[in-house]
């Protein structure tokens, strides 16, 4: 049986890498939720089904890559996973930023359980590489001005809205304007 690093953890929630025996879980709880999560997702080049079990494997793949993390959220009391945030876009040099993404199973939201995984994820970031962290200075996320579930989370974590960019991604087949937002270690620790 693998055994899952964990990358942070709370009162509530725990960040840990996947492993193949998360695949099931995986798979039920995107396809459980695909109504709430689908209008949100852009369709990868590939054409990939991001609600199918070949999905899993890109989160196995790219977990732990100098340019991708990818951490389950799980919910401590009942040991079950409520979603996933990624940080992709790894740059380093100068820059040393990452670009969120995440989603919480249907069942899961409004709880707070994403607002104490990414607080997590995002001081997990700032964290220097000697006290286990990725040592960034910056990390960003962009939304769909209409999500504002999306929105509210991001200012709970204390991000702030850099500006706008119109027809920005395509999700679901449509240019979608998108809010950029984005935290820097000073401000999150102040």
């Amino acid at each position: 049986m693998d055994k899952p690093e964990i990358i942070a953890q709370s009162g509530r929630v725990l960040l840990r890498f996947p492993v193949a025996s998360d695949r099931d879980a995986f798979v039920a709880l995107r396809r459980s939720s695909r109504a709430h999560l689908e209008p949100w997702e852009p369709i990868p080049p590939s054409g990939l089904d991001l609600y199918s079990p070949e999905a899993f494997d890109r989160e196995l793949t790219n977990h732990n890559t100098e340019r991708e993390q990818r951490w389950l959220i799980i919910e401590r009391e009942t040991g079950q996973l409520a979603g996933r945030i990624a940080l992709t876009n790894i740059e380093r040099g100068p820059f040393q930023n990452g670009r969120f993404g995440y989603w919480i199973g249907e069942q899961f939201q409004g709880r707070g359980l994403m607002t104490e995984a990414l607080n997590l994820a995002v001081s997990h970031c700032f964290r220097s590489p000697e006290q286990g962290g990725l040592g960034l200075h910056r990390v960003c996320a962009n939304i769909v001005p209409r999500n504002f579930r999306s929105r509210r989370l991001l200012e709970r974590a204390r991000f702030v809205q850099e500006g706008f960019s119109p027809k920005y991604l395509q999700i679901q087949g449509v240019w979608e304007d998108h809010e950029r937002w984005a935290t820097t270690n000073d401000i999150s620790t102040t």
